[in-house]
C-alpha cells in the first residue's frame, strides 16, 4: 500500500526553488523541534528558503511541505557556491520531528539545551549513545512508527527517482566533501561536523538498511578535486572590482560593506565575495561567494547590524 502523504502544511511558492536538476539522493535529518507543525511554523517565518521536502510527525504522519522534485536550502555547507548548490539541488531531504541532542543535569535529561521542567525528558524516551557523540551522549528516541513511515518513503522515492539504494559503509562518520558526488542515502551528519542528526542509533540505521535494501559501500565516487585558492593577482583584482561598487552605494552603506568585507578576510578567514550590481547612492548591493566559509557572510553581517543578509544579497539600513 502506498504511504499517505498529508499535504496540510506547505510553503509557500517563494519560500523553495523549483524542479531544477534530476534527484540522485536522499539525505535523512531530525528536526531539534517539539513537532512537524513547530518545524514548518520555523520555516515559515525564515527568510532564507530553508527545508526539505518531508517531515515526519511523532505519530508517523508523513507532511509533504514542498514537492519532492524541488529543493530548498538544508544541509548549509560551506563549499563554493557551484558544489554547494549542485549537492543540494540533488538531494531529497526528510525530517524526522525530534528533539534530537539532550543535555545531562543533576542525572535529568532536557531537550533544546535548556533546563526547565518545560525540557525535562524522560529516560525512557531517550537513547543512551554510551559516550558522547557530536556533544551529545543521550539523544530523543525516535518512535516506531516514525521509522515506519521513513523507510516506506525512502523506498518509494527510490522507486521513483531511480535512487540508487546505497550508503555510504560508516553511517555516523563524517566525510564531508568526500560525499559530494555520491548517489544514495545519506545523514546530515556525514557532511557537517557540528549536527547530530540523525541520531547515532547504530539499530536505526541497519533498519534503514536492512529494510531499504541499501548495500553498504565505501565507493563514494569521484574523489573531488582541490579548490583553487585565489591567487594574489586575483586578490587584487576582485578588491578593485568591490571598491568601484562600493564607491557606487551611498557612502555610510558602503562604509558597512568594506567593513563587513575587511571582517571576512582578516585573521585567517580567507573569505571573499564579490559585490555587483550595486544601487546607485543606495544601501542594498549583491554579491558572489567566491572562497572560504559561507556561512560567515551571514554570521559577520548579522553582527555588524545589516538589515538584511541572503544567499546573494547584502543591505544596510538607511
Amino acid at each position: 500500500m502506498a504511504l499517505k502523504i498529508e499535504q496540510s502544511m506547505r510553503l509557500g511558492l517563494d519560500q523553495y526553488f523549483r524542479p531544477s536538476s534530476p534527484k540522485t539522493g536522499i539525505a535523512i535529518h531530525h528536526t531539534v523541534g517539539g513537532s512537524a507543525r513547530s518545524t514548518f511554523d520555523w520555516w515559515m517565518k525564515d527568510p532564507l528558503q530553508i527545508g526539505t521536502a518531508y517531515i515526519i510527525e511523532r505519530d508517523g504522519t508523513v507532511y509533504q511541505v514542498f514537492e519532492p522534485e524541488a529543493w530548498a536550502w538544508q544541509f548549509g555547507l560551506p563549499w563554493a557556491s557551484e558544489e554547494r548548490i549542485a549537492f543540494e539541488k540533488r538531494f531529497i531531504g526528510i525530517e524526522i520531528a525530534s528533539e534530537g541532542g539532550l543535555m545531562e543535569q543533576d542525572g535529568q535529561l532536557y531537550c533544546f539545551d535548556r533546563v526547565s521542567p518545560k525540557t525535562l525528558k524522560s529516560r525512557n524516551e531517550a537513547f543512551d549513545y554510551g559516550k558522547v557523540y557530536r556533544g551529545y551522549r543521550y539523544f530523543d528516541r525516535y518512535e516506531n512508527v516514525q521509522v515506519d513511515s521513513l523507510i516506506q518513503l525512502i523506498n518509494e522515492l527510490c522507486d521513483k527517482f531511480g535512487i540508487e539504494r546505497k550508503v555510504p559503509d560508516k553511517p555516523l562518520a563524517y566525510y564531508g566533501d568526500l560525499v559530494k558526488n555520491f548517489p544514495g542515502i545519506i545523514g546530515h551528519t556525514m557532511v557537517r561536523k557540528d549536527k547530530s542528526d540523525p541520531s547515532p542509533d547504530i539499530a536505526f540505521w541497519n533498519r534503514v538498511i536492512a529494510d531499504c535494501r541499501l548495500a553498504k559501500t565505501s565507493d563514494l565516487g569521484p574523489t573531488p578535486a582541490a579548490p583553487r585558492l585565489l591567487s594574489e593577482l586575483e586578490k587584487d583584482a576582485l578588491f578593485e572590482a568591490n571598491v568601484h561598487q562600493i564607491s557606487v552605494m551611498n557612502t555610510a552603506a558602503g562604509s558597512m560593506v568594506k567593513g563587513a568585507i575587511m571582517e571576512l578576510e582578516r585573521n585567517e578567514r580567507n573569505t571573499y565575495i564579490k559585490l555587483r550590481d550595486a544601487v546607485p547612492d543606495g544601501h542594498a548591493v549583491n554579491y558572489d561567494f567566491v572562497e572560504g566559509d559561507k556561512g560567515l557572510v551571514f554570521r559577520i553581517a548579522r553582527a555588524l547590524g545589516f538589515k538584511e543578509v541572503t544567499e546573494s544579497r547584502l543591505e544596510v539600513y538607511s
